[in-house]
This record gives structure tokens, sequence and C-alpha cells, in this order.
């Protein structure tokens, strides 16, 4: 179309306004801005000089004028090619065009020039023609364009004093304060806004809702949370409906800390919204609900949206959100039904959409089926080119977590044949293969591989050698790989990386070396976390030097304000038990539990097999009776009053079974674990849940 165009140009009557308007249009429109400009230039060459005299040099006019469609193309055309001269003549040839200005106004905010804008805007003041509030509004967004508020301050007070104010000049304004992070000023517009008589609507309650969203007028997650719902009740009161907008707003405010009465009213504004779902609403709610992170509201969800109010899917994003939302549903079934629905319809998948799909096949534990998928694509030339490193690393971590590293080694080799961009993250998913299948003698050949390609190793990249190299056992090459690091590159240490070093030391049992290690994580300010303590209460159990152990928990919890979890306590009473001292352990499971921090399965598991290996079979019983919520019945092993603390957080059946069995073994059947047997029900779980809610 374009080389036709080109030759119509070229053997064309530009004289005749129809051909002449309808070439700068086709060419304006399919964004070749530079013709549209110079087949003007043409009409203008080709133009008599005013009154028809030779030699006369007054301004000529082009030959032919075009239609108004096409001069408001050409226009666009001059502005998105930098041909602002070129714009000015236009202009100037209809000097009370209001369309041109405003055009004109938005092409020097575009490009930055805010004083060149203030000049249009005079030049059509000059012309005596009645300036409405729409240009008024042009130039008052063109200063907010161009970062400026102070001259968005000015120009609005310019506005009021023409009697040019109205709903979109505060919008608009409102807008500019929001981004600079002033939600109080935006408030006070508000206000301002109702007191000129006019009132807010939805525009307004949405710029504000999504200010606060994005988090400006800082504050904390408690206050923003209480804000932004104060919005939503003042828009209602005010009888403006939230929309798709406002919900899509309210959606990207929710995650996992969210509140449940938060998360159940945003799902009630959705559902009795007026507005039909569209898709971008429909990628928001089930995104939404990966990101809460509960299970029951996502199937739910979307089974909802299967139903009467599912939007109509068209997109390939749209199906791409699905698709991850049915993968972390486990539900397999939607999955490949959104796919081969997708795929039937002869939509083409994005990389992203791709991606999620192999995603959400690899992380139901069918990583041979996302290869597959992969080569499926291959084969079809009108989306092979979608495939990247990122949907290729899917399957890489796949089969690096099925200890598959024959088929890790295959999938990079066949990467490399096809050519595929390869990134810092292809390279660091090969050595956590190397480092989690014990193969680090690999690690060298990859990092020659990485530097073949000129790719430079990151951050990761030096802690997965780092991690790799202490749990083969080889502390020195670690530490090695640390100084390497340090010595070569800009980078600093990460916690993450001092723990493996950590963890090295602690399995080798090297005391004097992990506790190095520790020194120098502080001192290059790197605050130790709850991970850190765990390894060093293991580091210290492992050299018998149990009341160590504790000193540090109290010195580090307390030098950088955490609290102890519940890791570094059950790590405590392991170290306890590992050093024969039960009591003490029993001791710090009352601590624990008056610093509010639940027991986990490994900790009753600890203490109920170590009570039955030194005969102390009551204790065994209430332990697993606290765990379980029931009745402790005599044999509480802590104060009553720390009981509702003392359930456990999802019990392992296998931690119940194997007590019951070591009651049984030590001929306590009929008085302790028949008993107990028979309290474990569905009626005294629901207790047991329901006091450890309490």
């Amino acid at each position: 179309c374009l080389s036709l165009a080109d030759w119509l140009a070229e053997c064309s009557n530009l004289q005749q306004q129809s051909v002449a308007s309808a070439l700068v249009r086709f060419y304006a429109e399919a964004e070749e801005f530079d013709k549209a400009c110079d087949l003007y230039e043409r009409c203008v060459a080709a133009a008599a000089p005013v009154g028809g005299r030779s030699g006369d040099t007054a301004p000529r006019q082009p030959a032919v004028s075009l239609d108004a469609r096409a001069v408001s193309c050409l226009m666009n055309a001059a502005l998105r090619s930098g041909r602002h001269n070129l714009a000015k003549h236009v202009l100037d040839a209809c000097p009370a065009d209001v369309a041109k200005h405003i055009a004109m106004v938005r092409g020097c905010a575009a490009k930055g020039d805010l004083a060149g804008a203030h000049e249009v805007f005079n030049g059509l003041l000059k012309t005596g023609i009645e300036v409405n509030s729409v240009v008024y509004n042009t130039v008052l967004d063109a200063c907010v364009e161009c970062r400026d508020l102070k001259a968005a301050e000015a120009w609005m007070e310019t506005t009021k004093k023409a009697g040019r104010a109205d709903v979109v000049s505060y919008n608009t304004l409102i807008k500019a304060h929001l981004q600079s992070g002033n939600v109080g000023k935006a408030r006070d517009l508000v206000a301002q806004m109702r007191a000129e008589g006019l009132q807010p609507n939805r525009i307004t309650f949405n710029e504000l809702a999504n200010g606060i969203v994005s988090g400006a007028g800082g504050g904390d997650a408690a206050a923003r949370r209480r804000e932004l719902w104060g919005v939503v009740k003042e828009m209602q009161a005010a009888g403006v409906k939230p929309n798709q907008v406002t919900c899509s707003i309210l959606l990207k405010g929710l995650n996992a800390r969210s509140r449940q009465a938060e998360i159940n009213e945003t799902m009630d504004l959705i559902t009795n919204m007026d507005e039909p779902m569209d898709e971008v609403l429909l990628s928001s709610v089930v995104e939404a609900c990966v990101r809460i992170g509960q299970p029951a509201l996502l199937a739910a969800k979307l089974k909802q949206l299967q139903g009467a109010q599912g939007a109509a899917v068209n997109g390939s994003h749209t199906f791409g959100s699905l698709i991850k939302a049915y993968g972390h549903a486990k539900d397999m079934a939607g999955v490949w039904r959104c796919w081969r629905e997708m795929r039937s319809r002869r939509i083409r998948p994005t990389g992203i959409t791709t991606g999620c799909m192999v995603e959400a096949v690899v992380s139901n534990g069918d990583t041979e089926g996302a290869y597959e998928l992969i080569q499926e694509i291959r084969q079809d030339e009108s989306c092979r080119d979608v495939l990247n490193a990122v949907i290729y690393c899917s399957v890489l971590k796949g089969f690096t977590r099925e200890k598959r590293i024959d088929r890790v080694w295959a999938v990079y080799e066949e990467m490399l044949s096809m050519k595929v961009e390869l990134s810092p993250v292809t390279y660091n998913t090969l050595l956590d293969a190397c480092a989690r299948s014990s193969q680090m003698d690999r690690a060298p050949g990859i990092m020659q591989d990485m530097k073949a390609k000129g790719i430079q190793p990151n951050l990761i990249t030096y802690s997965t050698l780092v991690k790799g190299h202490c749990q083969a056992g080889d502390l020195d090459r670690g530490f090695a790989t640390l100084e390497e690091m340090c010595r070569e590159t800009d980078f600093k240490p990460d916690e993450i990386m001092y723990n493996s070093l950590l963890d090295g030391c602690a399995q080798g049992g090297m005391v004097g070396r992990g506790l190095s290690v520790l020194e120098r994580m502080q001192r290059e300010g790197v605050p130790p976390s709850n991970y850190s303590l765990s390894l060093l209460v293991k580091l210290m159990s492992r050299a018998r030097r149990l009341d160590g152990a504790f000193e540090l928990v109290d010195k580090i919890s307390a030098k950088y304000g955490f609290r102890p979890n519940v890791h570094v306590f059950t790590n405590l009473i392991q170290a306890c038990i590992a050093n024969r001292q039960l009591q003490r352990g029993m001791a710090t499971f009352e601590r624990m539990l008056k610093e509010r921090v639940r027991p986990e399965s490994r900790t009753i598991a600890i203490l109920a097999r170590a009570s039955l290996a030194q005969g102390a079979a009551e204790q065994a019983a209430g332990l697993l009776r606290a765990a379980l919520g029931l009745p402790t019945v005599g044999m509480s092993p802590v104060a009553e009053d720390l009981l509702p603390h003392a359930v456990a957080t999802s019990l392992d059946p296998a931690v119940v079974s194997e007590a019951l069995q070591g009651l049984a073994d030590r001929g306590r059947v009929h008085d302790l674990a028949v008993p107990l047997l028979a309290e474990i029900r569905p009626g005294a779980r629901r207790g047991r849940e329901r006091r450890g809610r309490e």
C-alpha cells in the first residue's frame, strides 16, 4: 500500500483537494509523518506567487487547500516529526482555528516547551475569538505534563479569573498534586471544587484512589488502606457509583497482607458494578486473587467468571492471566482449556502468555509436558518466534527441582542450537542445577560459556556459586568466590551469601570461621535475620556450645530489634535435646509460647520423641494434646494460660502417628494412646482450629 501511495503522489494532480487530502491522511495514519509533511510542502512549492507576478516574494499559499480531517492529520504529522515551523505555518494559515491551536499546545507540551504552549495560547487570544474552557485546560495539562507544578497552580488562578475553571481543570490539578505525592493538597482542591459549586465526578475519586494506592502521601499500609476506603465511601455518598477503573485500582492494592474484610468489600463492588466486566478488569481480578494467596477464593472467583459474569476473552494477555490463575489454583483442566480455546480461535500467543502456560504446567509437576509444549510451538511457524530464554528457564528450573540433570543439559544444548538469546538468569539457573545436584565441577565450564557470550555475572551468580561450594563441603572455594567477587566487581555480599557461608560453617562444625562471618556481615552493615540466627544456633549446637547458642539469640535479636521466630526456637530446642538437656528444651518451649510464637510440626516431633526416649510418656502425650488443641487432663506440659498458644500450625499427621506408635511401644496403649486417638476426630479438630485462632 505504501509503494502504491508513493506512486500516486508522484503522478497525480496534487492541485485536486480530494487527492492531496487523501494522500496526506494516508501517510499520517500510516505514521509516515515525514512523507505527509513532504507532500504538503510540494503543494506549497507548486503555488503561484500571490498576485501572480514573477519575482514576487510574498508568502506562498498551497496550490490546493486540504479538507479539515487532512489538516488535522498534517498538524499531528508535523508535530510528531519535529517539523514545528511547518506546524506553525499551518496554524498561521487558519489563525482562528481553535482545534489547531489545541493541537499545537499539545505538541509543545510533548517536547517540554511550556513557553511555546503559552505563546500559542496568546496568539489565539489576540485573534479576538472566544477562548473556551477546553483551551485553558489544554494549557493547564501542558503545565502538568511538563512537571511544572508552580506553573500549573498559577495557570489555575488565571483560568479561575477568566471564569473558565471547571471539573476538568480541578481534576487536572488534583492529578498533578498526587503525582508529587501530596494527597493533602489534592483533598483541599476537592473542597475548593465544592465551594465553587462544582461536584467531584468519577474521575476525581478515581484519581484520589489511584494516588493513595500508588503511595502518594506516604504513611503506613494501614493508614493508606483507611484513606482509600474513605474515598470509596465518599464516592458512594456523593451518588457516584464505582466503575471498572475504580475496581481495578482497588484490586491493585490487594495482596497477601490485606484484611479479609477489605478483600470481600472489593469483590462485592465488582459483583454489584453496573458496567459489564471487560478483559482488563477480568485480568485484574484473577491477578489480585493470585497475589492474595487464597486458593479457595481464587477457585471460587474463577468458577464465577466462567458463568454469567464472565467477560468475553479475545486478547492473548487475558488468556495469560487466566492460565496463570488456574495454575495457582492447581486446576490443570482449566489451564489446558484456556490454552486450547486461545489456539482454536487462532489468537496468537505472546511471549508472556506462552511463559505463563509453560510455568503453569511446570509448577504443577509436569515439566516434561511443558517441554513437549515448547516443541509444539517450535513446529508452528506462526508463533515459534515467541520462545525465549525466560520460557526455557521455567523448564530448566523444573528439571532441576526434579533432579533430572541430564534433561537440564539437553535443554541448554537445544537453546544454544536455536541461538536463543541467553541472559544471566539462564546461567544462574544452570549454576543452581549444579549446586542442587552436587555437580559443582561443571560450574567453571558454565562461567566460561557466560564469559564467551559477553554476559556479565551478577550478584545472584556469585551467590549461587558460594551456595553450591558450601553445600558440597568445599568451604574454602566458597570463601574464595566471595573474595573474587569483592576484588573484581563492585558487588557487595548480601545476607543470602553470608547465610550460605554460615550454613557451610555449621555443616563443617567450623565455629571460629562462622563467627568471623557473623562479625564481617555486621561490620559491613548487613543485619542478620531469623534465618541467620537459626544457622548460628545449628553452628553452636554442633560444637556443643549450647550456652553460646542462647547468648547469640538474645544478643542478636535485641541488637537488631526482632523477635526470634519458630525456626530459631525449634533449633534451640533441638540443640538442647542434642546436648541431653530435655528440661531446658521444655523451658525453651515455654519461653517460646510466652513470646506468642506458635510451634510447628517439627517442634512437637522433637520434644515428643525426646520425651518418649527418656520415659516421659505423659509429657509426650500432653505435648501432642496441646498441639492438637485437646484437653490435657492433668498432663499439660506448660502452664495452663499458655495452652492456647501451644496449638501447632498445620500439624503433620505423620508426627501424630509416630507419637501414638511410641506410646503403644512403651505399653501405654489403653491409658494414653487409645483415649488420645478417640479424641482426634473432625469435631475435636474444629475445636483445635478455633482455639488456635483465639
